[in-house]
């Protein structure tokens, strides 16, 4: 996914953890809770030691979709059928040509993909 992989990202990671840490460690709505870091930890301060950290632990939870654009426009990399753009008898037919993640689990809305795939795949 490219998580972290420009250096905008990493800034605003490293940023974003910091502020983090400041609003949990420092602030009086907290205190009450004793608040503890547990990971990336305490001791990392510097920004590529708490990247590396966060590397190694972090995750989303998302499903990762939308990274094969279905459409007409010239962004879209399948069309209406699901067809690869220029390579003849392939397909992608999974979460990856959603337009954007749904509200809910993916699972539902890739398995109705699958089935429609399946019958324009059967009517060709």
């Amino acid at each position: 996914m490219n998580y972290l992989s420009t250096d905008e990202d990493r800034r605003i990671a490293a940023a974003g953890l910091k502020l983090t840490r400041k609003i949990v460690l420092e602030s009086e709505t907290f205190k009450k809770y004793s608040p503890e870091e547990y990971r990336p930890g305490i001791h990392l301060n510097e920004d590529e030691e708490i990247l590396k950290a966060a590397a190694d632990y972090a995750q989303t939870i998302f499903h990762p979709v939308g990274t094969c654009k279905m459409g007409q426009d010239d962004m879209a990399v399948v069309d209406v059928e699901l067809k690869v753009k220029g390579i003849k008898n392939l397909r992608v037919i999974d979460a990856s040509i959603m337009p954007n993640i749904t509200s809910g689990n993916t699972n539902a809305p890739t398995i109705m993909i699958a089935e429609k795939g399946a019958d324009m795949i059967l009517k060709n």
